[in-house]
């Protein structure tokens, strides 16, 4: 377990550097000089609910070109209580971002401190509960296999 979330956080890491720069100049490359009269605004929820007590944005995909490997971000937020299951349909890399919590995963119960980090693998149980106004616990879902 070590040695893979080693490569998992490297990874990450990696990937996040790289697509902050990637989006930085694919934005300066594909912004229009004129908005186009038939563009409308995305009407998507920015945030849904992903278990009770727990909102999320959207995703932010991105696959990999040569690898079967394709990493989804998300800001999990909650205020004071706690939350029912949170689905976990794959490897989930979890950092808190803000706030302090204790985290249940298949029955042991952690505190977590703003920067900790910790792994949930798929087909274990998780459920959050947040003593204090609100937390944000950024979620770096792994989805591996065929593209």
């Amino acid at each position: 377990m070590g040695l893979f979330f080693r490569k998992v956080f490297v990874t990450s890491v990696a990937v996040s550097g790289a697509l902050a720069i990637r989006s930085a100049g694919a934005q300066r490359a594909t912004e229009p000089t004129q908005r186009p009269a038939t563009a409308q605004p995305d009407q998507r929820p920015e945030y849904e609910v992903l278990a009770k007590g727990i909102v999320a944005n959207r995703p932010f995909q991105t696959p990999f070109a040569t690898a079967p490997l394709r990493l989804e971000f998300r800001n999990l937020i909650m205020g004071r209580g706690e939350s029912e299951q949170i689905p976990v349909p794959t490897v989930i890399l979890m950092e808190l971002r803000q706030g302090a919590i204790t985290t249940t995963i298949d029955r042991d119960r952690r505190e977590r401190h703003q920067g900790d980090f910790w792994v949930v693998e798929p087909g274990r149980t998780i459920t959050m509960q947040n003593p204090g106004e609100a937390a944000v616990v950024r979620a770096l879902y792994i989805f591996t296999g065929a593209r």
